[in-house]
């Protein structure tokens, strides 16, 4: 069930949820539950969640919802690697839910504080920041012949044999639409960055903290303060700030790497 061989694992702080997820597959494997299944389950929680935003009521409800969000996430891909039945489509629909959950996060706190533009702004460094752990992760799960259901450049919309190709057309189109941006920006800043260079797994693991699961975490600990507008401030200021001094360690740690044969 692991992405990456364990002489390649490094800590994944985003991934807390994994050994509830681990059980959790553990007793759906007999079960006609799909991963699909999974991903729209916590699609719903996340959108429960979004609707107590609105309202501003129940905050720590909002907030136990979004770590069930992440506990679903975490399992839907580990239910489909431990039937040996990766998915294409599955992978697409992953990331479209997660930018669904996110819009409507944000929306709600628009809606319930009245600040749009920071929730526009913090919508999309979420994205932008969760989508640079991404890139580096797949990258370091491609280099060290991990799981490659996910790659760095998803220009190409090819599956599985079993993948519905019809669905799998749409999955990446909308991909495309949402995501292509930000997958090519991040490969041309790291290429100017630390072109042919080793991904250090501290760097992973410091990247790790702007996951899908770091992020939820810090919107639903925001939440049940009372105050989810902090996450909204928190995404704008100091995680952008984060990422900015992540590509500066990056490129200054590069300098001293050998190049990666090509």
């Amino acid at each position: 069930m692991d992405k990456v061989p364990a002489s390649a694992a490094f800590v994944d702080y985003s991934d807390y949820a994994r050994p509830a997820a681990l059980w959790l597959v553990r007793r759906l494997l007999p079960t006609r539950v799909t991963p699909l299944h999974l991903t729209a389950a916590y699609t719903l929680a996340g959108a429960a969640a979004a609707l107590l935003l609105a309202r501003n009521s129940y905050l720590p409800l909002a907030g136990a919802l979004l770590i069930i969000k992440s506990w679903l996430d975490a399992a839907d891909g580990s239910l489909a690697r431990a039937r040996q039945r990766p998915s294409r489509v599955g992978r697409f629909a992953d990331s479209l839910a997660d930018f669904a959950v996110t819009a409507m996060l944000f929306a709600a706190l628009g809606f319930s504080s009245g600040r749009w533009l920071l929730c526009t702004l913090a919508a999309v460094s979420l994205t932008l920041q969760c989508s640079a752990f991404s890139y580096y992760y797949v990258c370091h799960r491609a280099a060290s012949g991990g799981d490659q259901t996910s790659r760095a450049d998803e220009s190409a919309s090819t599956g599985y044999a079993y993948d519905n190709p019809r669905v799998l057309w749409l999955v990446h189109k909308l991909y495309g639409m949402i995501y292509r941006w930000q997958d090519v920006l991040l490969a041309r800043v790291d290429g100017w960055l630390a072109p042919h260079k080793a991904l250090p797994r501290g760097m992973l693991a410091a990247a790790s903290l702007m996951g899908a699961g770091m992020q939820l975490l810090v919107i639903a600990l925001c939440a049940a303060a009372g105050r989810p507008i902090w996450a909204a401030w928190a995404f704008v200021g100091p995680y952008n700030i984060y990422l900015a001094g992540l590509l500066v360690v990056r490129a200054l740690v590069a300098r001293g790497q050998p190049s990666l044969p090509r």
